[in-house]
């Protein structure tokens, strides 16, 4: 088996080395850095299995994020991988590189996506979100924060232009296709992989559709792959909690360890070193390559 793993980092450089570290003494490692994130384009130079993409200015739930993201398949996908596993760089492997390779072995003829069609029951309650629809049929902005008391007053006046596309009906007009959406860390086969590059081939109004619209990063995916035919499971094999409430899933410590590693989940999402090191210490630690 012939793995590609994709890794959306911008911050925590240890942290992202660390994680580089373990995935490539048996995977291949495409990154994307941050266009923002002073970091030299060269830094992981030395790692002989290590691909450094095209460098995108990313702002929380925006068009950029898209294109980002569907650079790392594109690119990867022309070393032709029988896997493609789409990560975060605080994201954490909760199982030994050898066990995540005999997961992905046993189950080759799958891929793993979290979706739901829209509208989804999940984004009901967001406000504006309309079960996702509302993310893609409005025009947004680029910059839409979350969370200091700028970005809060940035989105009020936001879910105000909102009300006035209402109000005008100044709805977008969507791509014809059945709209799904889901958390965007997935897991592709190669036949997934090929068709969703394809696609975008030969529809590239597809993608440029998503340009000025909201945590699209959740739906493009989604659609292309849920309208493929192809073998879909519904689950993105994350550890993830939510209990915490908000935007962002909480920030795992010592404490989540049980339940982290009681998870048949490949990884855990997500953990920052500059709040707890030793749970990421300690996960390396009992996860080593057997």
């Amino acid at each position: 088996m012939r793995i590609a793993i994709l890794i959306l980092a911008h911050k925590n450089l240890e942290q992202l080395e660390k994680l580089v570290q373990r995935l490539t003494a048996n995977f291949d490692v495409y990154l994307h850095l941050d266009g923002k994130w002073n970091i030299a384009d060269d830094y992981f130079s030395g790692y002989k299995n290590v691909y450094t993409i095209k460098r995108f200015k990313i702002n929380w739930g925006s068009y950029n994020q898209i294109l980002a993201t569907y650079e790392l398949f594109k690119t990867a996908f022309l070393k032709d991988y029988d896997f493609y596993l789409i990560i975060s760089g605080q994201d954490l492997p909760i199982k030994s590189n050898k066990q995540i390779l005999e997961f992905l072995e046993k189950n080759k003829n799958h891929s793993f996506v979290n979706n739901d069609k829209l509208p989804t029951r999940h984004w009901l309650n967001e406000g504006v979100d309309n079960g996702g629809f509302d993310r893609i049929e409005y025009y947004w902005p680029d910059s839409y924060g979350i969370s200091n008391f700028g970005d809060r007053m940035r989105r009020k006046a936001i879910y105000k232009l909102q009300n006035w596309q209402r109000k005008l009906k100044l709805k977008r007009s969507l791509y014809p296709i059945e709209y799904h959406g889901g958390w965007n860390w997935v897991n592709l086969n190669k036949d997934a992989v090929s068709y969703l590059v394809h696609f975008i081939e030969q529809n590239p109004s597809f993608l440029k559709k998503f340009d000025f619209t909201h945590c699209a990063d959740e739906i493009w995916l989604q659609t292309v792959i849920m309208n493929s035919g192809l073998s879909i499971k519904n689950d993105y094999l994350r550890y993830v909690d939510w209990r915490g409430g908000g935007w962002s899933p909480k920030v795992l410590t010592v404490d989540d360890v049980p339940e982290i590693l009681h998870s048949n989940c490949l990884f855990a999402r997500k953990f920052d070193d500059k709040v707890d090191e030793a749970v990421i210490t300690h996960i390396y630690d009992v996860t080593k390559n057997e």
